[in-house]
């Protein structure tokens, strides 16, 4: 089916939280394509020049951010909203890290390190002679949730960080409506990732997607 039409999101137009009472920045017709340019999960924070020593300054507050919210009309709860992911384009650069303090295996690897690996729109080079073919995705969809507002960080009912490498373009995820219009965002753009993002699995990039929001 050919798009309706495509509505364009902005890397500056992002939010912190999962919250129905943030404003859409536009309401579509269910089926239209909506195109996403969105930045890494740092929040433009590190980029293809930074070293290690920037992750000392990273501000655990502006990170894992979502480009949106858009609402989709006729959308109302109990809906479901279809999300066909059509296509993602990394950026030429991304970054792998571990991060002291953060992330499931915090005790084992105390050390920070910070890893920039060059992206040809095929491969990265993880490490010196090591190659990763890339399947880029977004580690964050998701809708705005019934109730208090949510952090970006944990996945939920309403989706959000589900980090699910599977969920590249050709793939179709359905999202349980809780909100008049479902407040679509997506964000965590990631070029590549191993069986689940537990610590430093997965090279963050800046990434341009484009879905089709069907109710």
């Amino acid at each position: 089916m050919a798009p309706r039409s495509a509505v364009h999101v902005r890397r500056d137009q992002w939010h912190l939280a999962w919250d129905a009472s943030i404003p859409p920045l536009a309401t579509v017709e269910s089926g239209t394509v909506v195109e996403f340019d969105a930045l890494d999960a740092s929040n433009g924070q590190l980029g293809p020049a930074s070293t290690t020593a920037d992750l000392a300054a990273l501000d655990f507050g502006q990170v894992d951010q979502v480009a949106g919210p858009i609402a989709v009309a006729g959308a109302m709860p109990g809906d479901t909203l279809e999300v066909e992911l059509l296509s993602f384009e990394p950026g030429d650069w991304g970054w792998t890290a571990s991060i002291p303090g953060f992330g499931l295996l915090a005790d084992v690897f105390t050390e920070p390190h910070l890893r920039i690996t060059r992206l040809d729109g095929r491969f990265g080079e993880l490490l010196p002679g090591i190659r990763v073919p890339l399947a880029p995705f977004c580690g964050e969809l998701g809708v705005a949730p019934a109730g208090e507002p949510r952090s970006t960080i944990p996945p939920a009912e309403h989706g959000g960080n589900m980090d699910t490498r599977h969920l590249t373009a050709g793939a179709i995820l359905w999202l349980p409506v809780q909100v008049p219009g479902a407040l679509f965002s997506l964000g965590d753009g990631h070029a590549a990732q191993g069986d689940g993002e537990v610590c430093g699995t997965a090279i963050e990039t800046p990434m341009r997607a484009a879905v089709r929001l069907t109710v």
